[in-house]
């Protein structure tokens, strides 16, 4: 029989349990953490707050599941303009409903423009047309045939807002440091030092400063990095306490508390995953990392606010350009390989070239609009 490091039932089987959340893109599994009840109850519930808080994130850098799968859209984002966008992974942009312009000639006709995002919301701007235009008449094959498909750059800004704190969110993030815990040594997690920790992640009942606190750093970590956006758990034993730290994304970080009354052996446990998985190794159970050098519980922030912000704002400034560095890589190679790619083997003609020199110059005029 095995025991369950919440409830502290037994039980005899279970379905693996992620020790870093799934959607994160870790793949460490064990059926030694949890049983089957508690899983479902945290999948339902603290899971998808951690998973709705780090969404951004991941849906920019465009980073898969444990098991592979992909991250879901975000729906209806605005940029500066008002203009809706669904966002898929990756960080690429589609117009979520039609945008239609109209210009009045001199003899009082118009002319119409009407960008789409795909072709099923033709439908759509015609309808919006009718509206604008009661009295005239729309012709569905004529306007597909006169239908272009071409990809441009966003030149607005688009508004993401993080939704990262909160007490389900914190309670995802703590399950995490608890996992790694248990999995390494459940005899220690059983420990009743452990209990209030436990019941606050089983539960949410407790102080959340009791067992987080915001950084008061913007610096860089002192951690090993397998990539630039890693996720990042370690924890500790000092003195009577047990601390620690969640990252994620490479930047995204809170200090922890499990226990300020602990008198078991000493422990240092650390778990690094690399969610991009394009370095060898793409995670790690067993970082090397100082605890020393790591900020000191007591040093956090209880509470976000004047003193939090600007910190994380930095933070979150850093990471942002981290990504930019990485699409703009992956732009170059794509607009190259797409060029290139069909003439392989062959001598460049001038027109590839100018095709080359024109895509490349658009997509520096986009990141030059963008800074």
């Amino acid at each position: 029989m095995k025991t369950c490091i919440y409830t502290k039932n037994e039980y005899a089987t279970a379905d693996g349990e992620h020790v870093l959340q799934n959607f994160l893109g870790a793949r460490w599994v064990s059926n030694d953490i949890s049983c089957n009840e508690v899983q479902a109850l945290f999948g339902e519930t603290i899971d998808s707050a951690l998973e709705q808080g780090l969404r951004q994130f991941r849906n920019l850098l465009g980073t898969k599941g444990g098991r592979g799968g992909d991250g879901p859209d975000l729906k209806n984002v605005e940029d500066s303009q008002g203009n809706k966008y669904h966002i898929q992974p990756g960080g690429v942009p589609y117009l979520a409903q039609p945008i239609i312009s109209t210009n009045q000639l001199e003899d009082g006709s118009h002319v119409v423009h009407a960008k789409l995002g795909d072709m099923k919301q033709l439908g759509w701007a015609i309808a919006k047309l009718r509206e604008q235009f009661p009295n005239a008449s729309w012709n569905i094959e004529e306007l597909k045939g006169q239908l272009t498909s071409e990809q441009q750059y966003l030149n607005e800004k688009i508004h993401l807002r993080a939704g990262i704190g909160g007490r389900e969110y914190f309670r995802g993030l703590l399950k995490a440091a608890f996992n790694l815990l248990g999995v390494n040594d459940a005899r220690i997690a059983l420990q009743p030092c452990f209990d209030a920790v436990r019941t606050f992640v089983l539960e949410g009942t407790g102080e959340d400063r009791n067992h987080i606190r915001w950084l008061a750093t913007a610096d860089r970590l002192n951690i090993p990095n397998l990539g630039p956006f890693d996720h990042f758990v370690g924890i500790y034993s000092r003195g009577n306490t047990v601390d620690g730290i969640v990252q994620f994304f490479g930047g995204i970080s809170h200090l922890i508390r499990l226990t300020d009354n602990y008198s078991g052996p000493e422990f240092r446990f650390g778990y690094q995953v690399n969610p991009l998985r394009d370095s060898d190794p793409a995670e790690t159970r067993t970082p090397h990392f100082d605890s020393q050098q790591l900020p000191r519980f007591e040093s956090g922030h209880e509470k976000p606010g004047p003193d939090a912000w600007p910190i994380y704002r930095a933070i979150f400034s850093r990471l942002l350009e981290s990504y930019y560095d990485m699409a703009s890589k992956r732009e170059i190679s794509t607009i190259v390989d797409d060029v290139l790619i069909p003439h392989e083997g062959k001598i460049l003609s001038e027109e590839v070239v100018e095709e080359l020199v024109e895509r490349m110059s658009k997509f520096i005029v986009s990141r030059v609009q963008r800074d």
